[in-house]
């Protein structure tokens, strides 16, 4: 087996400590579920919950597709555990691409330089008013019939408290990760 095919498994991690990475995303799509589930204010024109800290944990450790990962599987166990209204694969398909950027823009950040701190920004800035400002609503008009307008308009003060909630967590928990040398210890074993 090649150098490059061992170290394929998500990111740097290798294949002997796979079932590592398997128990770690499933715990991580699971904390996803119940933040979800239990740690969200939802009224009928705001959700403000913290399942965006799981995904940033996968993105973390894993790079895009451990986040993706985490991402889609949250949202198809999520929807399994507590149908409201018709799955709608495109809006899963959303969490995933939203993953994917966080994973992209906080893998090996450590918020050091300008440089990690200003991608920890655009992650959330492209999350925030591209995903969830532009995508989300164009998938609710479709979903439901309505005017995208009316979601698009809804959906602003959201966005703003998710902007800034994102913005307090996403530094305290990559410092927490990196305290806590849980990114040597996953690549270690």
């Amino acid at each position: 087996m090649s150098e490059k095919n061992k170290n394929s498994s998500f990111g740097r991690s290798s294949l002997k400590n796979s079932t590592l990475n398997l128990a770690i995303i499933a715990m991580l799509t699971a904390l996803l579920v119940v933040l979800a589930l239990y740690c969200t204010i939802k009224t009928q024109a705001l959700k403000i919950t913290l399942d965006f800290i799981p995904v940033m944990i996968a993105a973390k450790l894993y790079g895009a597709k451990g986040a993706g990962l985490v991402a889609g599987l949250g949202d198809i166990v999520g929807y399994i555990c507590h149908p409201t209204g018709a799955w709608f694969p495109p809006i899963t398909v959303t969490a995933i691409i939203t993953g994917v950027v966080f994973g992209f823009m906080l893998r090996d950040n450590s918020l050091k330089t300008k440089k990690d701190k200003l991608k920890a920004l655009f992650a959330v800035i492209i999350a925030q008013f591209g995903i969830s400002a532009f995508v989300t609503p164009l998938w609710l008009s479709m979903l439901y019939g309505t005017s995208y307008g009316t979601f698009f308009i809804t959906r602003i003060p959201q966005i703003a408290i998710m902007t800034v909630i994102q913005l307090i967590f996403i530094p305290v928990m990559i410092k927490v990760i990196d305290n806590a040398g849980i990114t040597r210890k996953i690549i270690k074993n």
